[in-house]
């Protein structure tokens, strides 16, 4: 009966990781001065992490020799990494007043791809030569809205995280999806 519901929550949860993983990928990628910030880096750790979770639970889910803890357990911790994930963004992102404060944006490091002080001032790596200020702010603002995708899919796989958990729980204690192993392989 929840089997369903299940696997749905881990393919939404797969697909969620991916998301998370390719958005910090391309703010790396997109990094001009110094190393990409830890809180990106951070997001591809945590986007590789709820995929491989989400697929070892969907794989538990159909054979009987793993016990139901471990995707509990797994869930558990993917849980905690994608909190921890949006609150660094939430913080990180905390004055850029919803995507629309330009000068705050070109002074936080998670959006400016990267910065470096030169003798007569800083230079930043959204900027590039002969750019209007259009072409900045429409280059800001982008790299706003993608991390602030970033930290609402952080917060959305930790729900995702916490109801597998729970869901977890139910269906060991009543013997449903992986009908209630709770010990070890034996041969």
């Amino acid at each position: 009966m929840l089997r369903p519901i299940y696997l749905g929550l881990r393919g939404l949860m797969f697909l969620s990781s991916l998301t998370i993983l390719a958005l910090a990928a391309v703010m790396i990628k997109n990094q001009v001065y110094d190393a990409a910030p830890a809180t990106t880096r951070y997001s591809t750790f945590t986007g590789g992490f709820g995929m491989i979770v989400g697929g070892i639970g969907a794989i538990c889910a159909f054979i009987s020799f793993v016990p139901d803890l471990v995707p509990i357990a797994l869930d558990g911790l993917a849980g905690l990494f994608f909190l921890g994930g949006g609150i660094a963004w939430a913080y990180g992102l905390k004055n850029t007043s919803n995507c629309s404060d330009y000068r705050n944006m070109l002074e936080n490091s998670l959006l400016n791809q990267g910065s470096i002080t030169l003798p007569d001032g800083k230079a930043y790596g959204v900027i590039k030569p002969d750019d209007s200020n259009d072409d900045v702010a429409h280059r800001l603002k982008g790299n706003c809205q993608r991390a602030q995708a970033d930290e609402i899919l952080q917060f959305l796989c930790f729900g995702m995280a916490f109801v597998l958990v729970a869901l977890g729980f139910f269906q060991m204690r009543r013997g449903g999806v992986g009908k209630g192993r709770t010990g070890a392989y034996v041969a």
